[in-house]
């Protein structure tokens, strides 16, 4: 299922939280916007659209940057915007970093529902891939080829136990698979803590907003919400990466170990390589077009 008209939001929305990395107190306004416009994060007036380009830093988030003006950990909150077929809004924000809430899609989902979705009069826009793209570092890849139905999937391979070696795909027909991925929370692994906090980084964190690992064991009370949360977690953070691309990807896209760094490296790659064409969504909805379309290329 895809959507078919452009979306914004009804109405202007407040978030308020803390940032998962600075710990500082946060807020941002979600702003409806017109057709074309895009997501556009404002800061201190400066306008970043939510494009690659403006990614500049990875550090166990991503983070856009202009003129200046920074704003981290935005992940999360394109992942919600993919989600909910968000194409064009405004987002404002007091602070440096986006609200953490609980780490995860679904709160920021519940807030773009509680604004309300409206239908605007464009077509919705696809980037359509055309041929096999990978990009490598190491033994993790992001590989992307043509597709008549959009598949993200990631694969991560622990020595830990409870994840071990694990994968799994979002498949926007499925309801368990977007259910499912945008409840997984963030995570991490008690001896990285320090040396997060040694970076400045997870001064925000607690078992409130983040999944925390010692060894083999979970230390929030409440466990995991999936026996594979993090794995699905991963998968997140790389739907909301690819969001940078500034349409929605239409492929089969397999991430093998890969992180926000390598996310942004495949989008780049896909935009310098013009690895892709726009299609409304009329014209995806044309299977026999389409089809033809990617055989030709």
């Amino acid at each position: 299922m895809i959507c078919f008209f452009q979306r914004t939001i009804k109405r202007e929305v407040e978030i308020n939280g803390i940032g998962l990395h600075t710990g500082e107190k946060t807020k941002i306004k979600l702003i409806p916007a017109v057709e074309n416009t895009g997501i556009v994060f404002i800061k201190d007036k400066v306008e970043i659209p939510a494009k690659v380009d403006f990614a500049k830093k990875f550090d166990f988030s991503t983070s856009l940057e202009k003129d200046g003006e920074v704003i981290n950990t935005i992940e999360h909150l394109l992942s919600a915007l993919y989600f909910t077929g968000i194409d064009n809004i405004y987002i404002e924000i007091e602070g440096s970093e986006i609200p953490i809430l609980d780490g995860s899609s679904h709160q920021f989902i519940e807030y773009i529902k509680k604004a309300g979705i409206r239908g605007l009069k464009e077509e919705k826009i696809y980037a359509v891939l055309d041929r096999e793209i990978t990009v490598k570092d190491g033994d993790k890849y992001i590989s992307g080829k043509p597709s008549e139905e959009v598949i993200f999937t990631y694969h991560a391979v622990y020595q830990n136990k409870i994840i071990g070696d694990r994968k799994f795909s979002y498949i926007p027909t499925e309801r368990e698979s977007f259910n499912t991925v945008s409840r997984a929370r963030t995570y991490c692994f008690i001896e990285e803590v320090e040396y997060l906090k040694k970076l400045g980084l997870a001064k925000g964190g607690s078992l409130e907003n983040a999944v925390v690992f010692d060894g083999d064991k979970v230390l929030n009370p409440e466990g995991l919400r999936y026996e594979d949360e993090p794995v699905r977690h991963k998968l997140l953070d790389l739907i909301g990466d690819l969001y940078l691309l500034g349409f929605p990807l239409w492929a089969e896209v397999y991430s093998y170990k890969g992180g926000h760094r390598l996310n942004a490296e495949f989008v780049r790659k896909l935009k310098e390589e013009k690895a892709f064409d726009l299609y409304y969504a009329s014209e995806i909805l044309d299977k026999n077009k389409l089809s033809e379309n990617l055989m030709v290329r």
